[in-house]
């Protein structure tokens, strides 16, 4: 690429963002609420390690001074530093710089204009529900995750390189599939990530600094993230990112070995940094870590997310949603702490949503962030019909009232509609029980994916309205537990039901191809006429079933075989 061309692509995101390129305080450049502004400013190269350079921006709307923000430049090579604020509101704003050691980066001003723009801005605890999340263009926020923990970094698990194209053609699937938001390192070295790479031990070291001193970053890595976040902000500005900080300090199932032996000046250079640099984007919630165990056992690991946990809800001025990762089976740990704004969990097999009902108390959103892979070991844990098992845990979780994810080939960044023709070795082949398993098969787990969205899209159906009550319905064939349907109510007045007619759970998880799924509802508390709607799950064809009338116990049945099925009623009069 020439570097005209490379600069005309710069102007234009920048122009699409709000995200200025450098210029002088003379110059103007508009941007676009809730989108995101950067201004660029040079530094008199004085300082021995930029990193330690303390640089502020003073961001003023047009609301005035108790609306400020002030947020400290970041380091981007040279002798450039950039600050960004996330554009809150139109008209015309101002900025100012401070710094007491860089004469070039104090005492700048200028001015800038932002426009109206259809961005949906930060995720919010709903008003109405905090057990929700909503946009802040006041949009209830639905989350059908992916997992894409390679997808902005510069290297995957093995430490292959991440193409831009595979980038690019992945995230696109996701969204022509559902997918609503994605989970992602945040950097990765090119030793990569596996569990048992004996370069694990260095990851932090490989991924996140440049020196052994862990004083300097590895700006190439930082560049990679932020140049892909841009580009979603630019091509898909409705997908959110699970951005995970950083690594874990430890094996699986150990306590923390380096965020322990860190002093508080690396560890408050490393989180200023961060925080200057991403923070101003919006479609971010934060994850500390990913895949760690807390509690009695685990003080190291426990100290780590509390000091980020903290420092986050102090700095960040945009105070985006924040936890940190579980490992699987691991009880949340910090539910009532004030920095821990939603709960993330693992979990296997939980059709039932029944990890759920443990956090309900804590009036925060609830993330199973990680069940079961498709194409991961196969040969033991690997749902055996994905299609079906991925549909049911979305719709289970969605009407328990939190949300979850998918997890096609966690190790590598393979457009979904690629994986077909992208024969991969199972990230585990070193180990004798998954040795010579290589994965050659399409993923099909996104199939029905698509129909969760455009179900709610389309009936304009926001969840903050409802509440879970799965009580109200049960199955007349005497399924339960797992099986049984969930139910979530808006008032009196309208009733979702999934019913996941179910033969197996577990890893067989499958249909039953010989019934029709049958519910027996209590709409005793309900009076008035209702609107029957079935959705089929898997292709999301609907089908109305007349009307009902409340007051009383009703018995329906679906009018497919061997499906599972989405029951809607509304109330007529």
């Amino acid at each position: 690429m020439t570097q005209n061309k490379l600069l005309i692509q710069i102007a234009l995101a920048a122009l699409w963002l709000g995200m200025a390129p450098s210029h002088s305080a003379a110059q103007e450049q508009a941007a676009r609420k809730f989108g995101v502004y950067e201004i660029a400013l040079t530094g008199d190269g004085a300082t021995a390690n930029p990193f330690d350079t303390q640089a502020t921006v003073t961001f003023t709307p047009p609301a005035g001074e108790k609306q400020a923000r002030t947020v400290h430049a970041f380091y981007d090579g040279g002798n450039t530093w950039r600050a960004r604020v996330y554009v809150s509101e139109t008209g015309r704003w101002r900025w100012s710089s401070a710094c007491a050691t860089d004469k070039g980066l104090d005492g700048k001003a200028g001015t800038f204009r932002a426009l109206n723009s259809k961005l949906r801005g930060r995720l919010l605890p709903h008003p109405k529900n905090p057990r929700q999340w909503i946009t802040e263009d006041g949009r209830w926020f639905l989350n059908l995750n992916d997992t894409a923990y390679f997808l902005l970094s510069p290297h995957d698990a093995k430490g292959q390189p991440v193409l831009e194209q595979d980038f690019r053609d992945y995230v696109r699937d996701a969204v022509a599939h559902g997918i609503t938001s994605v989970r992602c390192f945040s950097l990765i070295g090119s030793k990569g990530y596996l569990e048992d790479s004996p370069a694990y031990v260095h990851r932090w070291r490989d991924s996140v600094f440049e020196d052994d001193d862990f004083s300097r970053l590895r700006l190439p890595h930082y560049r990679v993230a932020d140049e892909r976040l841009r580009w979603m902000s630019e091509q898909y500005p409705d997908v959110y990112v699970q951005f995970i900080l950083f690594p874990r300090g430890s094996r699986w199932r150990q306590d923390d070995q380096f965020w322990v032996k860190f002093t508080p000046a690396q560890k408050e250079r490393l989180m200023r940094y961060t925080i200057a640099r991403y923070a101003a984007y919006p479609q971010l919630l934060w994850l500390i870590v990913n895949d760690a165990h807390y509690g009695p056992d685990y003080p190291n690991n426990n100290a780590y997310a509390r000091e980020v946990g903290a420092y986050f809800r102090r700095h960040d001025p945009w105070q985006h949603p924040l936890s940190t990762g579980h490992a699987r089976q691991v009880e949340y740990y910090f539910g009532d702490e004030d920095w821990s704004s939603y709960i993330h969990l693992e979990d296997s097999y939980d059709l039932g949503a029944t990890q759920y009902a443990k956090y309900h108390r804590f009036a925060k959103p609830v993330f199973l962030g990680e069940d079961r892979y498709e194409q991961d070991r196969s040969t033991d844990r690997d749902p055996r019909d994905m299609r079906y098992f991925q549909r049911r845990l979305f719709w289970t979780w969605l009407l328990a009232g939190g949300s979850t994810n998918y997890g096609g080939r966690w190790w590598a960044v393979h457009p979904y509609s690629q994986t077909g023709q992208r024969h991969t070795p199972s990230p585990w082949a070193d180990q004798p029980l998954y040795k010579g398993i290589t994965h050659t098969e399409q993923l099909t787990g996104l199939d029905s994916v698509r129909h969760i969205r455009d179900y709610f899209v389309t009936r304009r159906i926001a969840l903050s309205d409802f509440e879970p009550d799965h009580d109200l319905a049960s199955d007349l064939d005497g399924r339960k537990q797992a099986q049984a349907p969930k139910l979530m109510r808006r008032g009196t007045s309208e009733y979702l039901i999934y019913h996941p007619n179910a033969a197996a759970d577990g890893r067989g998880a499958k249909a039953d191809d010989a019934k029709q799924a049958r519910l027996r509802l209590d709409l005793r508390a309900a009076r008035g006429r209702f609107a029957v709607e079935w959705v089929r799950a898997h292709d999301g064809v609907a089908q109305r079933g007349g009307a009902i009338e409340g007051g009383d116990y009703r018995e329906l049945t679906s009018p497919w075989l061997g499906a599972d099925v989405v029951l809607r009623l509304v109330k007529t009069k």
